[in-house]
C-alpha cells in the first residue's frame, strides 16, 4: 500500500471494519456464493451492500462532523475521493475474504 494517501488508508481501515459486519455466522453458504458472484458480475443489488460513508446515510452527519470523526479533511475533494475509494476497497476486500 506504499504511496497511498492517508485518506485512502483511513478509508480502507473504516471500510474493512464495516465489511466485517456484512457476513456473520448466520449467513448461508448460498448467500455467500451469491455475494461473490454478484460482486464479480457487478450486480447492483450486491454492489449496493457497500455503504457510502460520506453520504451521511447512517447518522446524517455533515462533512465537517465526518472529517472530525475520521480525522481527515473531507471537505477537500481529493481527500474525500481517496477516502471513499479506500473505504470501498476495504469493505469489499473484507466481505469477499469472509464470503470465500
Amino acid at each position: 500500500m506504499a504511496g497511498r494517501t492517508k485518506a485512502y488508508r483511513a478509508g480502507m481501515g473504516h471500510g474493512k471494519a464495516a465489511g466485517s459486519w456484512a457476513i456473520d455466522g448466520n449467513t448461508s453458504d448460498e448467500a455467500k456464493a451469491a455475494i461473490v458472484k454478484g460482486y464479480d458480475d457487478g450486480d447492483p443489488a450486491v454492489m449496493d451492500m457497500c455503504p457510502s460513508p460520506l453520504s451521511g446515510e447512517w447518522a446524517e452527519e455533515s462533512i465537517p462532523e465526518l472529517s472530525y470523526r475520521y480525522e481527515i479533511d473531507l471537505c477537500d475533494e481529493d481527500k474525500a475521493a481517496d477516502f471513499e475509494e479506500g473505504f470501498r476497497d476495504g469493505f469489499w476486500g473484507e466481505v469477499l475474504r469472509t464470503a470465500k
